[in-house]
């Protein structure tokens, strides 16, 4: 079972209860340390602007819808190592099972749609500071965050936060396809023509054949030879 929160602007939230402050103050501790300046900065910055819109709360598991300078909104997934229930845990939760149950850093894992690969980024930094205001006057979210109802089912499991996967990323929508990539552009550019097939058997053109000219070339020399007046038959003979 989930829990859906809408977080409201400050003014709006209950008073805070002592181990609800204990617990809003020692998760705000525990971010601050895992971010650097900056983006911590900035995360207090998008939870003063009202830009987390939504929290959805279950065993393990944070989801929350984050506005940045997109036109889409982020969605940041922050998974907790679930703990044993304690024994001593009621409805409500006092200030030493508050400190019992705050998780440390390396029990968290961050994943974000943006293209910050910071562990956290700063829409990571602004969901959980949501998350910390919530629990000032419901500290006992965090037990339904990090107890839930373990019963027989597996508990998500951290780990170290040097594992070289820890940065769980949503793959992007691919982009529309071009419209000159369609099969109707390709027809309409002729790209798609196919060159008829001639099944009509030819036969092979016959080679050259050498015809050899039986002329006299001397009689033709002669012939000109005498219309040029310059030859007497009778006298001398030009190719002599």
């Amino acid at each position: 079972m989930s829990i859906v929160i809408t977080p409201g602007p400050a003014h709006l939230r209950r008073e805070p209860t002592p181990a609800g402050r204990l617990a809003a103050s020692l998760l705000s501790v525990t971010v601050a340390g895992l971010a650097d300046p900056q983006r911590f900065r900035r995360g207090k910055s998008y939870l003063a602007e009202n830009s987390v819109s939504r929290l959805d709360l279950s065993e393990g598991v944070l989801l929350a819808t984050v506005v940045g300078s997109r036109a889409e909104p982020y969605h940041v997934t922050v998974t907790v190592e679930m703990v044993e229930r304690p024994d001593d845990l009621g409805q409500t939760l006092d200030r030493t099972q508050v400190a019992r149950l705050i998780p440390r850093g390396e029990e968290l894992l961050f994943s974000c749609t943006c293209p910050d690969w910071e562990d956290p980024c700063k829409h990571g930094v602004a969901a959980l500071l949501a998350l910390a205001a919530e629990l000032g006057p419901r500290p006992e979210l965090l037990a339904s965050w990090r107890c839930g109802d373990l019963d027989d089912r597996a508990r998500p499991k951290v780990g170290s936060r040097a594992r070289a996967d820890r940065h769980l990323r949503l793959v992007p929508p691919a982009p529309p396809p071009s419209p000159f990539e369609t099969p109707e552009w390709h027809d309409f550019a002729g790209e798609n023509l196919t060159i008829p097939r001639c099944d009509v058997p030819t036969k092979p053109l016959p080679l050259p054949t050498l015809v050899l000219d039986r002329t006299d070339v001397a009689d033709i020399i002669r012939s000109a030879w005498t219309v040029l007046g310059r030859f007497n038959p009778e006298a001398d003979d030009p190719l002599d």
